[in-house]
């Protein structure tokens, strides 16, 4: 009876309390996490991967893709990716500079002439790396309320001339900012953006389902449409536009098996698509974000300090980092996170504007870290 005790107590353990983590049932608690957290919310529809050892250990999957109507989500469903498109674009631009193609210190309006800001000793010092790392020292979230408006990038480019500075180079997220990355790659490789990262990141990695834009996105048969709470219920949104003319900043959209993929190469996997030093440049903190991780899970590590980098987010707790993004698009929550030390990476998408993957992330990490 106390054999069969203590085996039952350690079903229930953290997994770093063992020897060491167990992916099989890792992947087991993780499924169970997942439903138990989607069925609470009653989100519509949602998928998972967990990837380590250059593996796909399992996908999950949950729900319809849109309420009303019969056709499951699963592995191949595509979701939009919001704000993780960003780590797209930092390896777009990382292997165009490693094609000799651009210069991530060079000056932005070097590559897009038309950009006006405020002085022009302001348009010499803000480097393409600086936008990509979010440390331009402009105000936060510079102009998106034009975006809100069904403004195109064309429409708000000249109001950029009114942009102050609050701080130095110190961390300033931005989503209009952000979306001259794509003149700068399309200019320096003479392809268009998606041409370009489907050329050199989605086809490489098998990423089947990915893609960037609205039309590609709406000619998918297999995807996931958005969902806000209406009452008990759920409303599905119209697909619209407006992030989607930004598409470094929030552009892509992939299933979980595309992106187990793309965290496996992350991982190390697919060295003739991300060679060390590409990934070196990638997991390189940048921009110091001043404030503290909030997961109660950061408080058991000596040290702990947010940052952002080439497009990942950053946790650097006691010599180590998990790398990761999140984002939200008009009722889609996705998340994506990997550890190098613990060679495991998670994917969660979902198709509702409730965030479940904050608790089964931090679930998750718990038991991994």
């Amino acid at each position: 009876m106390k054999l069969l005790m203590c085996a039952w107590i350690g079903l229930f353990l953290p997994l770093t309390a063992q020897a060491s983590i167990d992916h099989q049932q890792l992947a087991a608690q993780f499924d169970a996490e997942f439903r138990q957290e989607m069925q609470k919310n009653k989100i519509p529809g949602g998928a998972y991967a967990i990837v380590s050892k250059g593996k796909i250990i399992k996908t999950g999957s949950y729900g319809v893709r849109e309420v009303g109507k019969p056709d499951l989500v699963n592995a191949d469903t595509a979701f939009r990716l919001a704000s993780v498109s960003k780590t797209f674009a930092g390896a777009a631009l990382v292997l165009a500079e490693q094609d000799q193609k651009l210069a991530l210190q060079t000056p932005i309006k070097t590559y897009v002439p038309e950009l006006q800001l405020k002085t022009s000793s302001l348009e010499q010092e803000l480097t393409v790396e600086q936008v990509l790392s979010h440390s331009s020292g402009f105000w936060a979230h510079a102009f998106e309320d034009l975006i809100e408006a069904n403004q195109t990038p064309a429409q708000i480019l000249p109001r950029l001339a009114e942009l102050a500075q609050v701080c130095g180079r110190c961390y300033s997220y931005q989503n209009v900012l952000f979306g001259l990355l794509q003149p700068v790659i399309e200019r320096t490789t003479g392809l268009q953006y998606g041409d370009y990262v489907q050329q050199r990141i989605f086809s490489p990695l098998a990423m089947q389902h990915a893609s960037i834009g609205m039309a590609p996105f709406l000619a998918t048969t297999n995807k996931a449409m958005p969902h806000r709470r209406a009452g008990k219920g759920w409303r599905v949104l119209p697909i619209k536009a407006n992030f989607y003319r930004l598409a470094p900043a929030a552009g892509v959209n992939a299933s979980v098996n595309d992106l187990a993929h793309y965290v496996q190469a992350m991982l190390g996997a697919q060295p003739q698509v991300f060679n060390s030093l590409a990934l070196q440049q990638l997991q390189e903190p940048l921009t110091a974000i001043p404030r503290k991780p909030s997961w109660e899970l950061w408080q058991k590590f000596r040290s702990t300090k947010l940052w952002y980098g080439r497009g990942w987010r950053i946790v650097a707790y006691d010599q180590q980092k998990l790398f990761y993004h999140a984002g939200v698009v008009d009722g889609y929550r996705p998340y994506i996170a990997y550890s190098p030390k613990a060679d495991v990476g998670l994917v969660v998408l979902t198709n509702a504007e409730v965030d479940v993957s904050r608790e089964v992330a931090g679930w998750f990490w718990q038991q991994v870290l």
